[in-house]
């Protein structure tokens, strides 16, 4: 496999075999209570995550109204990934889990209406939306898919 991680207490490991779809930034203030600042993730296929040891579930109504599932590890409460009904088959990785195996370089960032005044602006991104940007993301996701490596 070309990535592996695992959570803090190293109960829950994982795996994918492919370069990330997606590098990006939310500043939703679900994500800003949930990690306590901005998420920086990777978007990958949750059907190239392959993953040892139990995850519970928390399920809340995201920004666009649809459900937003976080997997995590209930010995250490580290979040594994979160899947968004709103792009249904993907999910989304804390770029943090990778530190040592990835260089983050997010190319999109959403929700910016309401990112911390304080955080400037990655000098990677190429693309800001004030909401969930779900129809944009969908195509830039679709044209990252050939050009993954494995």
């Amino acid at each position: 496999m070309k990535y592996t991680g695992n959570c803090l207490c190293g109960n829950v490991t994982f795996q994918f075999p492919y370069d990330p779809m997606m590098q990006f930034q939310c500043h939703c203030t679900v994500c800003q209570k949930v990690f306590g600042t901005s998420l920086n993730a990777i978007a990958l296929p949750e059907d190239e995550l392959s993953h040892e040891g139990e995850l519970d579930v928390f399920s809340i109504s995201g920004g666009s109204g649809k459900k937003l599932h976080y997997y995590f590890c209930p010995q250490c409460s580290i979040i594994v990934y979160n899947k968004p009904d709103v792009l249904d088959g993907m999910i989304y990785l804390p770029a943090g889990l990778l530190a040592d195996q990835i260089e983050f370089s997010p190319t999109v960032e959403l929700w910016t209406k309401s990112k911390a005044k304080w955080l400037p602006q990655a000098g990677s991104i190429k693309a800001s939306f004030e909401d969930n940007g779900t129809v944009e993301r969908l195509v830039e996701l679709l044209e990252n898919l050939d050009q993954r490596e494995t």
